[in-house]
């Protein structure tokens, strides 16, 4: 997963690298919609593929993925994917605590 990101990222950046200034809107930036969904999107696969019950799980690894995007967000200093990370990662806390409130009560 982490070799995937990171051949995205180095696309992206080569793509963009005279560009960098010309993106305006955050929606624009490959790398911020990746960080922000990829988290949420843990969950939604455990949810699908198991239940509702299991998906609690997907926070641990919603925080270890999360926490290597924000290492490279940090590398390639690109503050808005950082800021997409620390919010992907909120929304997939959200999103596992229903599922642990549903599978312990």
């Amino acid at each position: 997963m982490f070799s995937l990101v990171r051949l995205i990222s180095e696309v992206s950046l080569r793509s963009n690298m005279n560009n960098q200034a010309n993106i305006s809107k955050w929606w624009k930036d490959s790398m911020v919609l990746i960080s922000l969904s990829l988290p949420s999107l843990i969950w939604l696969i455990m949810f699908l593929l198991l239940s509702l019950k299991i998906a609690w799980i997907s926070f641990p690894c919603g925080i270890l993925i999360g926490f290597f995007l924000w290492l490279i967000a940090l590398g390639y200093e690109n503050p808005r994917m950082a800021k997409a990370t620390l919010i992907g990662v909120t929304i997939n806390l959200i999103l596992a605590s229903i599922s642990a409130f549903y599978a312990f009560y």
